[in-house]
């Protein structure tokens, strides 16, 4: 692999625009802010940068990892051996066109949220809850109080990467379900348009500010986190079932699993991506044992974990 690494690396130094670095860390592009380095790392300037990608991969057939705000990203202590890549400042700017807004993929919905609001533009105001960047939130179906990015895509332009090329797909082809999609695996978001509906902007700022303060008051904002890390089984809440078998405030090392909220596992300085990987494991089967149910991750885990050795049976 490490041939195959040089390789690309010297492809994308060669003809792309943006910042491209051997070794660098993934973590502080997280918001758990762990895990190891990448093989090779490329910001992306602009579309020129990712037929740069495209061509390297080609060329050496090195996985890829694609980071937006690593909301929902745990790293492994390795690292990825392969190329990560994040879309730079060419990806992040955004437009109003009548009730739509047209953005790149690098913009956090937060932002977009933010933006309806100001041009009096509803159906977005979930989006200020959603941490991530609009290419995650079309790729996951990002979602929170009851309503997904499929609710207001209009569609997206993908960059395949097999192919070289732009191709536009409507939300009806997206393949969007609870937390997924069907995007093909060598897509890359680089701009969705989201259709809206004109509104009060009173009653759009009012909204807003309700989504923000449960957010303040139901997630633990204060510390580092991956975001829910379960997603919820078919008529039920993953957090609920999290405080009924484990409990808050259990822990692997570093890691535990929030106060605030069951179906959050935050960190301390000194936590490790196998901390939280094995609470994770921890809870998994506690609560499949208890209860019968399969807790799915939400949470992404990138590279390769090993359980660590834990005597207090994670609390």
């Amino acid at each position: 692999m490490g041939d195959a690494i040089d390789a690309a690396a010297a492809t994308m130094e060669a003809r792309a625009h943006g910042s491209v670095k051997r070794d660098a860390p993934i973590g502080p592009l997280t918001s758990y802010r762990i895990g190891g380095p990448a093989g090779v790392y490329l910001e992306a300037a602009g579309d020129e940068d990712l037929a740069a990608l495209a061509a390297a991969v080609r060329e050496t057939s090195v996985p890829v990892l694609i980071v937006g705000r690593g909301s929902n990203m745990l790293v492994s202590d390795h690292g990825f051996p392969g190329i990560v890549v994040r879309l730079g400042g060419g990806f992040r700017w955004a437009r109003v066109e009548d009730a739509a807004i047209v953005a790149g993929a690098a913009m956090p919905l937060p932002a977009l949220a933010s933006l309806a609001m100001d041009h009096g533009l509803t159906g977005f105001e979930f989006g200020a809850a959603i941490p991530g960047s609009l290419g995650g939130g079309v790729r996951m179906n990002a979602g929170a109080h009851g309503r997904e990015i499929r609710d207001v895509l209009v569609s997206a332009d993908l960059y395949l990467m097999s192919e070289m090329r732009v191709s536009t797909l409507p939300v009806a082809e997206a393949g969007f379900a609870y937390r997924t999609s069907r995007l093909p695996s060598d897509a890359i978001v680089i701009t969705a348009r989201l259709g809206l509906t004109p509104g009060s902007r009173d009653e759009i700022e009012r909204e807003m500010r309700e989504v923000r303060e449960w957010r303040r008051a139901n997630q633990p904002l204060s510390l580092p986190n991956g975001g829910s890390v379960f997603k919820n089984p078919p008529g039920d809440s993953a957090g609920r079932l999290v405080e009924q078998v484990c409990g808050k405030g259990a822990r692997v090392g570093a890691a535990r699993i929030s106060e605030v909220h069951a179906n959050f596992i935050v960190t301390e300085p000194a936590a490790t991506a196998n901390e939280v990987y094995t609470l994770i494991r921890w809870i998994q089967r506690r609560v499949r044992e208890q209860t019968g149910v399969e807790l799915e991750p939400e949470l992404k885990m990138i590279g390769d974990f090993e359980e660590v050795p834990d005597e207090r049976d994670a609390g």
